[in-house]
């Protein structure tokens, strides 16, 4: 008797999982502190979720390259745009590889979704950000408040004169000053997008992910630089495929470490 017609086969059934719906992103009340090799699983997790749409992943990064370089067209006034709504944009992607990851289709306008929903306090999360690199921008500048004027007005600058002139203490001030403003940001528009958390909420969570999770994001970020140089080489096409990548890899991490 064939296993199709023994009447006494234990019936079969898919047990495989549903995937998880966008809503059950239930927030941990503490970032949870995972392995430094939870770095290559950010990456390989978060292949298949652009591999499986990777036409419309890469409309989505040629639409948001495309914004850029007209804003970046507009003298001054650009750059400040783009500033106050690249986390508005980066919240939208981010929905979308949150829809990717419950089993729902990406679309071209998950670009914009970040309008739809949270602009507010997203645009909140830009206007810091602008304010913050202003005064990072002073600090940077009085540097080099320490230079020999004579030389300036006089012979022309040497590498070596411009080194000696520099204020080391602020430059060291500076360097700490900017890993301390990364942590701040690196989770915080992810919380707001994704989560619904209050914007100074939000950036002190991000701090206490980023504390917790040195190695692991330190290992993350030169994998990511490996992979931004590998596609800046092929005519920065590759870039269409790594800067997706990186966002869903942004949206994997944020799940290991924030979400139960």
């Amino acid at each position: 008797m064939s296993d199709n017609n023994n009447p006494y086969q234990p019936p079969k059934a898919d047990v495989t999982p549903p995937p998880v719906p966008a809503s059950s992103m239930i927030l941990l009340p503490e970032p949870r502190s995972v392995a430094a090799g939870s770095a290559l699983s950010w990456l390989s997790d978060s292949w298949p979720m652009v591999k499986n749409n990777l036409g419309v992943w890469i409309l989505i990064t040629i639409g948001l390259f495309g914004i850029q370089f007209v804003l970046g067209l507009v003298p001054g006034l650009g750059d400040v745009a783009s500033t106050l709504l690249g986390p508005v944009f980066t919240g939208g992607i981010l929905m979308g590889a949150r829809a990717v990851a419950g089993g729902e289709a990406l679309r071209f306008d998950h670009l914009f979704a970040g309008f739809k929903e949270k602009v507010a306090p997203l645009l909140g999360l830009g206007a810091l950000t602008l304010g913050i690199m202003f005064l990072f921008g002073i600090i940077i500048g009085g540097a080099f408040v320490g230079m020999n004027m004579d030389t300036l007005h006089g012979e022309t600058l040497k590498p070596e004169d411009l080194l000696n002139g520099m204020n080391t203490g602020l430059i060291a001030i500076g360097v700490i000053l900017l890993i301390f403003i990364m942590m701040l940001f690196w989770f915080a528009t992810q919380l707001v997008a994704l989560n619904n958390v209050p914007v100074f909420q939000a950036l002190t969570m991000s701090f206490k992910g980023c504390l917790r999770n040195p190695l692991p994001l330190i290992f993350y970020l030169l994998l990511a630089l490996l992979l931004v140089i590998a596609g800046a080489i092929s005519l920065l096409l590759g870039l269409l495929v790594v800067v997706p990548w990186l966002f869903a890899s942004a949206y994997v991490s944020y799940r290991q470490i924030f979400i139960q």
